[in-house]
């Protein structure tokens, strides 16, 4: 007796044989997501004069992400790039500062949140702000205002680990996620220098406005089952290209 394979037309052994690769393939993938968070929206007026200067340093550890990419999407979009910031009416300026596994507990909105500018510590946490500082600052006045008013985020916490922080309730703390996030951090200044006439304004005042600066921080991650730095390069240069190429 043949086995089943012989039996089958040339034609359904090859739609076999590809259904089987495309489902292990699937099922080897080492990624499990991937993104970009910013911490605000910058708005562009448009202008008749598309010209763009870009400036892309990289300070992070990993020297391998590029944002090399955004030329070539802006050139893609009709904008004209100049090698003098003076004659350029779009001045981009974006700088990697960290490259890093992010710490337990640490997700890319924590770190976009912050906003350009914001300090990363080494081990992947952003820098605590005065409202996370519970014992201290202004959460510390307050306390002492109110006559010892219970910090409802450390019951909230309490209460999600199991340990009744309110009375009679106890809650299951949810699993923990798979994998690890590898996450790029971009901070971003774009300057609008006004050289041409803005798209559906007045033309009045606008020889004498003065430039529109606006800054933003990006995010790039990846979410993967075991750390591969150089598997995520390549993802989060295109995401943080993209990104900033999409602001046009």
């Amino acid at each position: 007796m043949r086995c089943l394979s012989d039996r089958l037309t040339p034609s359904v052994s090859r739609l076999t044989a590809i259904l089987v690769l495309l489902v292990l393939s699937t099922g080897c993938s080492n990624i499990i997501r991937s993104g970009l968070m910013n911490s605000n929206t910058i708005f562009l007026d448009p202008n008749t004069n598309r010209t763009v200067y870009t400036q892309l340093r990289n300070a992070s550890e990993n020297q391998q992400v590029t944002l090399k990419e955004l030329n070539a999407k802006l050139t893609a979009k009709g904008y004209q790039l100049v090698k003098d910031p003076e004659q350029a009416n779009y001045w981009i300026q974006a700088k990697i500062i960290y490259c890093h596994k992010a710490a337990d507990g640490v997700t890319p909105e924590s770190v976009a949140k912050a906003g350009a500018g914001a300090g990363i510590s080494s081990g992947g946490t952003t820098m605590a702000s005065a409202s996370d500082m519970s014992g201290g600052g202004m959460g510390g006045g307050m306390m002492g205002m109110g006559g010892g008013m219970p910090d409802i985020n450390a019951m909230m916490r309490q209460a999600m680990a199991g340990g009744g922080g309110f009375p009679g309730m106890q809650m299951q703390q949810a699993p923990k996620e798979d994998g690890v996030t590898y996450l790029c951090v971009t901070d971003v200044q774009i300057t609008d220098r006004k050289l041409g006439k803005t798209i559906g304004q007045p033309v009045s005042g606008q020889a004498t406005s003065s430039p529109k600066v606006q800054q933003m921080r990006m995010v790039g991650h990846v979410r993967q089952k075991d750390i591969d730095v150089h598997e995520a390069t390549p993802i989060i240069q295109d995401k943080v290209s993209t990104g900033i190429a999409g602001l046009f």
